[in-house]
């Protein structure tokens, strides 16, 4: 697939394709977005595609990335419902990150886990893109 990802972060790429549930205006159903997740590191691959991330994950992920760069202390985590995608960024001293993400596309039988190390210049690129999603996705309806 040659289309830019919607996120890229080191060796993590993700595209946000759709709404799983286009049609739905509330809250739990109408979040749900369809992803395609890609983390490719020296002499692996791991994909997976599904509708598997909601849109508020993403913006609470966002929000915790706003924080990190700004601090450049901490860390920021990507809580997933479901157990396909795990990402936490995190600072340490001198604007050293690291990426530590796992992905699966079978939770049941796989797990995987790949872990880079780069500086704090990801993270305002990784900031802007989540934002661009949210922006095509808002997220519709309050939980109640």
């Amino acid at each position: 697939m040659s289309e830019k990802p919607d996120l890229k972060l080191a060796g993590f790429s993700l595209w946000a394709r759709s709404r799983q549930y286009p049609d739905a205006d509330d809250y739990w159903d109408g979040n749900w977005l369809n992803i395609r997740a890609l983390v490719e590191a020296p002499g692996s691959s791991v994909e997976a595609t599904g509708p598997w991330l909601r849109n508020d994950e993403l913006a609470d992920f966002v929000t915790q990335l706003e924080a990190l760069d700004r601090d450049l202390t901490g860390d920021a985590e990507l809580h997933c419902a479901e157990p396909a995608l795990g990402l936490k960024v995190a600072c340490s001293s001198l604007g050293h990150v690291r990426i530590t993400v796992e992905l699966t596309p079978d939770h049941m039988t796989q797990t995987h886990q790949v872990i880079f190390d780069v500086d704090q210049t990801y993270l305002k690129p990784a900031v802007a893109a989540c934002r661009r999603i949210l922006d095509r996705f808002p997220i519709r309806g309050a939980p109640t």
